[in-house]
């Protein structure tokens, strides 16, 4: 086995832990459900008189999704509701010197879900990009 200088000379690169890093605070929407690594803000909005569901996903996953969107499902105590996103392309934004990334997620809704949805408790959501699941427990 012979001697090498550029191996002494390699910088060693640590993978990044999500563990080093607190949560991400965020003031931008109103703090709705979470998991270990990640939040879920959510915020009922209008324009034109038509319902939507605006999310903000700041997880230490990206998300690229072209031409299939998204679904977000909220489990009640008896039921569930599920919900598609309002665009078919979604790309997340990665944070600055952080393993995290952004993605903002609107969800077209009407008024009987809407009221459904603030009415009634709301266990958890399940969002679906393509065949990942990702659960987060309401707050």
């Amino acid at each position: 086995m012979g001697f090498s200088f550029s191996n002494l000379l390699k910088s060693k690169k640590e993978p990044i832990s999500n563990q080093a890093f607190p949560k991400i605070k965020f003031d931008g929407g109103t703090k709705y459900a979470e998991n270990e690594t990640c939040d879920v803000y959510l915020d009922f909005e209008e324009l034109g008189g038509f319902p939507f569901i605006k999310t903000i996903l700041i997880a230490d996953f990206p998300v690229k999704i072209k031409r299939i969107g998204c679904t977000l499902t909220f489990h009640f105590e008896k039921d569930s509701l599920t919900i598609h996103s309002d665009n078919t392309d979604i790309d997340s934004n990665a944070i600055k010197n952080t393993p995290f990334h952004v993605s903002e997620i609107d969800f077209e809704v009407n008024e009987k879900e809407a009221a459904q949805i603030k009415n009634n408790k709301v266990l958890r959501i399940e969002y679906v990009f393509k065949n990942e699941t990702h659960s987060f427990k309401t707050i």
